[in-house]
Formats: structure tokens, C-alpha cells, sequence
């Protein structure tokens, strides 16, 4: 220990230093809607899959810096986001934050009164626009922004960002209570293979009303969160890595909401890419973001940034709407079934996994809240359902809901096999897309039964789902 007067020695967390492996660099957070953080306090830690050196704050966030008030003639502009906005993969230096500072120091003309730039990562891998959203509202106090970009990824419309135990994530869950104990999420048919696979679930779509549902909570945290922005002088706007989400965001936020302000990516910055089919950018891929972001700041009269050199094309809302097509060719909404069964858990047909949209794992099982969609060219005048229950105790006199479009149409008991034509009602939220849920009441969960089932250990589950087919008049 130091003398009196001698700097206080710095605090490190036992964190294996080296041997953390790229799901054990989180951390629970008691901050309801967050889910968690990085791990406060690691130092230099070679966490990442690519053992990247990862350095965190005491805040839980990618910064050598610690966060805290501004001090006077600082203009701090705030990042947030999830794992790209994190730079998952490469090196802090590499990343957009400290790409965006050093260019902003270089080249952009200082507003009065202001001596330096600061651009801070808000941003942990996993969260979703509420995690992102609300650290900034409960946080706003410290972080004293004077711009602010959400950056929006494809999946994050999804219900939670992860279950934390200790300091490992361990499964995806919603643990923000969004949709309850269930996942809703983009990966979901993947997760549901345990495999790569060319089909992402619907959350993210604005076809379906869990979709459009999602949307809809997302704008009023957007619209609160300019709102709280406005109010301290701070400038806010999105910038959109999958320009899919444009109908989306472009349906749910007020026309006072200047489009000019949702910001296009372009696919240069996701196509210069590090990791391979995860689309994560390299330092290349965060070189042209930064300057897409200088470069807006500069149209929009937020910042004057001069010398940017070559900027990749880039647009906005405004000027570019971007059409309901553009969604439904990325999801590939026209490979999308009528109809599915499971067998020994193997789907068919195999494009029946474009019907998963959330809170089913491998085999069929369900968790409490599942969501599916299947196609059908007419309205249908039921849906045909095969669920298979345990007698296990917990789910004795339970009953799940199905809800067909948005509205509840049946109730069945959580016992045995059961076969139902359940009716479709008549104010059903239906286009050529068929939204059914299972809600049910009661759950059981099975430590035995682990990962050589398909389901991660003590998960929330309600049973199978063995068949799930449109009935047409």
C-alpha cells in the first residue's frame, strides 16, 4: 500500500485475466429495462472470440474513460447501440467512437465557447434499442450529451437482450419482461436449428402485430427520448444499418419527427467485414460510418466537418422512403409456409422454420410466450393445432391461449395431446400472414434435461408444438 498522499492503487475485478471466454464479459444489472453491462473494470482482457484486448469503465461500457459530467468547453456527442456501435471484434482505436473523435478533432470547426470533442460507445453486444435507449434516459444526468445518434441493427426489435448468471450469458431470454419469459427474436429460427440458417423471425418485419406491436413501443421510447434530449439542447438522430426497418420506424413516429434525421447506412460500412457472416465492420467498415455520421452532422447544421475526403453514398428518410417490399424480400416472406409438423423434432418442410418468429427452442418446445406466423393467399378460417403436454405438476389445471392475429380465439388445456381447429376471429389482424401465439399461464422447467434436448437448463416451457397449419374455407 502507498504512503499518505500516494495515489490510491487501482481496483481490478477478479476476472481471470486472459480466460473469459466471449460470453463471460457480462454482468446483471439491477437498472430495470438493461439487462446487463460489460463487466466494470476489465483490463485488457482478450474476451472476444478474436481475443481482441477488451477494456471496460466502471459504467460497463467499451471506453478507457470513465463517465462523467463534461467539463466546460467540451462538445460530447453520444453513440448508442449494441454490439456494432460496441465494435465487437476490433480494437477499441478501430471502432467508430474513437474514429468519430479524432475526426471531429482534425476537421470539424468548433462551435463557440468549445475546445475539444468527446465521442463515447453507449453500446453493449445483445442489447436492443430499450437496453440502449434507456441507459441514456436514466443516465442523462452524467452523460450531458450535446448530440446524440441511436444506431439501429436488425435485431434490435427483439424482446430481451440476455439472461445474465454471474457473469455469463447464458441464453436468450427476456429478461426486460417485454413479452414475459420468452425470446422474440430475429436468430429465433436459427436458435430453433441450432444451426446457421437463411431465416430470420419476423419481430424486426412490421408485417405481423407482434411486429408492429414492437414498433410502436419503439417510437415512444424514441419520441421520449428526443423529447428529454430537446429539452437539454441536445440534437438526436438514427442512423439505420438495415434500411428494412425504415416502413417500420417511418409508420410508428409522429410526422413532427423530421425524417431527415433516420439516416440510411449505407452497405459499405456492413459489407468491410471482420468477423465472418456476422456483418460485424472492420476498421475499414467503422472509418466510413464515422465519416457517413461527420458528414450528416454537417448537412444538418449540427457540426461543420471539413475534408472528410470520399464519403460513401449515403441517404435519408426524407428523401428516400423506403417501401414495404424491400421488407418482405429480405425475410423472403414468399417461401413462408401454410403449414408445418414436427416429427422426432425435425421440421417440415424444412421452410417451415421461416414460420418461427420467437420463444420456441430445438424440437418444438415451447416456451410460456411463442409467436409463429404461416401464409395462406385467402383468410383462413382456422388454424389447425397439435400440442403435446408433460404430465409434469406445474402445468395441472393451466391453460394456454391461442390468439390468432393479434386476438385471443381459443383456450387449451395444458394436459396430454391436443388437436384443435381453432376458428379464426373475426377481427383478426390478418394480411397473407397469419400471426398465432401461444400464451400459457403456467411453465415448468427441467434442470436434467440441458443442451442435448435443445433447451438450455431450467428454461421456462410449456410442452410441443408438433403441428401448425392454416385451414382454408
Amino acid at each position: 500500500m502507498g504512503g499518505a498522499g500516494a495515489a490510491p492503487e487501482p481496483i481490478l475485478l477478479p476476472t481471470q485475466m486472459g480466460d473469459l471466454s466471449d460470453k463471460e464479459i457480462f454482468t446483471p444489472v439491477p437498472d430495470t429495462g438493461l439487462d446487463f453491462v460489460f463487466y466494470p473494470g476489465l483490463r485488457d482482457d482478450p474476451s472476444w472470440a478474436t481475443k481482441v484486448p477488451l477494456r471496460t469503465n466502471w459504467a460497463g461500457m467499451r471506453d478507457p474513460r470513465e463517465l462523467q459530467p463534461k467539463k466546460q468547453g467540451v462538445f460530447r456527442v453520444l453513440l448508442l447501440g449494441d454490439s456494432m456501435i460496441a465494435a465487437q471484434g476490433v480494437v477499441y482505436q478501430d471502432g467508430v467512437a474513437p474514429q468519430l473523435e479524432e475526426l471531429l478533432t482534425r476537421n470539424a470547426t468548433r462551435p463557440q465557447g468549445i475546445n475539444r470533442f468527446e465521442v463515447f460507445p453507449i453500446a453493449v453486444p445483445g442489447w436492443n434499442l430499450f437496453s440502449s435507449v434507456r441507459f441514456a434516459v436514466h443516465n442523462l444526468h452524467v452523460l450531458q450529451p450535446d448530440l446524440v445518434v441511436l444506431a439501429l441493427n436488425r435485431n434490435d426489435m427483439d424482446s430481451g437482450s440476455g439472461f445474465v448468471f454471474g457473469h455469463t450469458l447464458v441464453s436468450i431470454y427476456d429478461a426486460q419482461r417485454l413479452r414475459g419469459t420468452s425470446h422474440a427474436s430475429l436468430g429465433s429460427p436459427t436458435y430453433f436449428l441450432r444451426k446457421n440458417a437463411s431465416a430470420w423471425g419476423l419481430v424486426a418485419s412490421d408485417l405481423i402485430p407482434e411486429s408492429r406491436r414492437r414498433f410502436e413501443q419503439a417510437a415512444r421510447e424514441v419520441v421520449d427520448l428526443r423529447e428529454r434530449l430537446a429539452a437539454v439542447g441536445a440534437r438526436f438522430g438514427c442512423y439505420l444499418y438495415d434500411d428494412y426497418l425504415a416502413p417500420g420506424l417511418s409508420r410508428v413516429l409522429p410526422e413532427s419527427f423530421p425524417r431527415e434525421d433516420i439516416i440510411l447506412g449505407p452497405e459499405e460500412v456492413t459489407a468491410n467485414n471482420l468477423l465472418p457472416l456476422d456483418g460485424h465492420p472492420n476498421r475499414i467498415g467503422h472509418g466510413h460510418l464515422a465519416r457517413v455520421l461527420a458528414a450528416y452532422f454537417t448537412a444538418r447544421g449540427y457540426l461543420e466537418v471539413k475534408g472528410l475526403g470520399a464519403v460513401v453514398p449515403w441517404q435519408n428518410l426524407a428523401e428516400h422512403p423506403v417501401l414495404e417490399a424491400k421488407t418482405r424480400v429480405t425475410f423472403e416472406v414468399e417461401r413462408i409456409p401454410s403449414a408445418f409438423v414436427l416429427e422426432d423434432g425435425v421440421m417440415s418442410p424444412a421452410d417451415g422454420v421461416r414460420c418461427v418468429v420467437g420463444g420456441v427452442y430445438p424440437g418444438g418446445v415451447l416456451s410460456p410466450h411463442s409467436i409463429f406466423a404461416v401464409r395462406s393467399a385467402t383468410r383462413p378460417r382456422a388454424v389447425h393445432v397439435v400440442l403435446e403436454f408433460p404430465d409434469a405438476p406445474a402445468l395441472r389445471g393451466g391453460v394456454v391461449q391461442v390468439l390468432i392475429g393479434g386476438k385471443v380465439a381459443q383456450s387449451l388445456p395444458m394436459s396430454g395431446r391436443q388437436v384443435a381447429e381453432v376458428p379464426v376471429p373475426a377481427d383478426a389482424e390478418i394480411s397473407d400472414l397469419i400471426e398465432v401465439r401461444f400464451d400459457a399461464g403456467v411453465y415448468f422447467t427441467n434442470p436434467l434435461q440441458g443442451q442435448n434436448d435443445g433447451v438450455w437448463q431450467a428454461a421456462p416451457q410449456i410442452g410441443r408444438l408438433l403441428e401448425l397449419a392454416a385451414v382454408a374455407n
